[in-house]
């Protein structure tokens, strides 16, 4: 898969006359507000078009809701796509136009860093190379789901030198970024949720998977009807391959809220990766009706059809999908669709 530095580039290349206007003239707060929000999704695209990363991962990098931009600059750090010095200066003008939007006036500083950014991304992103097969630094492949032990009553987090969880970008300068991530995301949610779950997400996002799951822990059982720590820990299960674990968090969830869309959506990836796709399909079109802007179901929905061997039905559902998933999904090669396990 080739890179096509001028389709990454595009938001960025429209908002070319708001950054000439900023170098010459007097800092406006639409200006740095339109050039932030172009140099997001810039980034958005870097991380959709990576080859390497998988298509969960790059269907989510499409929707702020999906992956958030804390997280979304971690990835990228975490993959080695973004230099540190540029991540903390869009770090810095993100807060900048948050700022504004909350309607502050922007200072000559905030100018100066509208267009330091946009410069940066422009020359980064040309420099990397159109023809080089990208390997990907932090994670290898996965096929198999690791069976849940008898004896198992916690998630351990993975040490930093296993090859799953290893952080490549672990020099002083990239950990400073990294904290001010955290301190980023507290303060975009500051004010309206749970401790345990903003404490939760600010340890799942440094890799402190256990710590992580105490505090999801302690979210739920202060209220057990929240559907949003339910889905946290069965992912965190998911991916330590604990699959029974996250049924059991996902059918608690479910009780109580048998449509949610978050729930539903985990619940088909859990199938998905247990070789179930039919049921899979359910809980995704599920989802897909409660909320219909989920890229994320979408794409499950799509790949689960496609495992199931319904490939017809799965395209037509792809052509009423969303348009970014659309142009995604034609970027994805199709792979060999294994047969579904048998029913026990």
């Amino acid at each position: 898969m080739s890179f096509d530095p001028d389709s990454t580039l595009r938001p960025l290349r429209q908002r070319a006359p708001d950054v000439d206007a900023l170098r010459g003239g007097q800092p406006s707060a639409a200006l740095v507000v339109r050039i932030a929000t172009a140099a997001e999704t810039t980034l958005r695209r870097m991380l959709r078009d990576d080859p390497t990363a998988a298509l969960e991962l790059r269907l989510r990098a499409l929707s702020p809701d999906d992956l958030p931009t804390p997280d979304l600059l971690a990835e990228l750090r975490r993959r080695e796509r973004l230099p540190v010095a540029l991540a903390a200066a869009f770090h810095d003008l993100d807060l900048a136009a948050e700022r504004i939007a909350g309607g502050a006036e922007p200072s000559p500083r905030d100018a100066q860093l509208a267009v330091s950014v946009a410069d940066g991304l422009d020359a980064h992103v040309r420099s990397l190379p159109a023809h080089v097969p990208m390997e990907d630094p932090a994670l290898p492949e996965r096929d198999a789901v690791i069976p849940m032990a008898a004896d198992e009553d916690e998630v351990h987090a993975v040490p930093s030198d296993s090859p799953r969880r290893r952080v490549p970008w672990a020099a002083l300068g990239a950990l400073a970024v990294l904290a001010l991530l955290l301190v980023m995301a507290i303060r975009m949610r500051g004010g309206g949720g749970d401790d345990e779950l903003r404490r939760g997400e600010a340890a799942l996002r440094a890799n402190r998977t256990a710590q992580a799951e105490r505090h999801f822990r302690a979210a739920a059982t202060r209220d057990a009807d929240a559907p949003l720590p339910r889905v946290y820990l069965a992912r965190i299960y998911r991916e330590a391959g604990r699959r029974e674990d996250a049924v059991r968090e996902l059918r608690t969830g479910l009780v109580n809220h048998p449509d949610d869309p978050a729930l539903n959506t985990e619940l088909g990836y859990v199938l998905l990766e247990a070789r179930r796709p039919q049921e899979a399909v359910a809980r995704f079109r599920t989802a897909i009706e409660r909320d219909d802007r989920s890229l994320h179901a979408w794409g499950g929905l799509v790949r689960a059809l496609r495992e199931s061997g319904r490939t017809a039905e799965a395209d037509r559902e792809l052509a009423r999908a969303p348009a970014d998933l659309r142009a995604l999904m034609a970027s994805t090669p199709r792979t060999a669709t294994p047969s579904p396990a048998p029913r026990r």
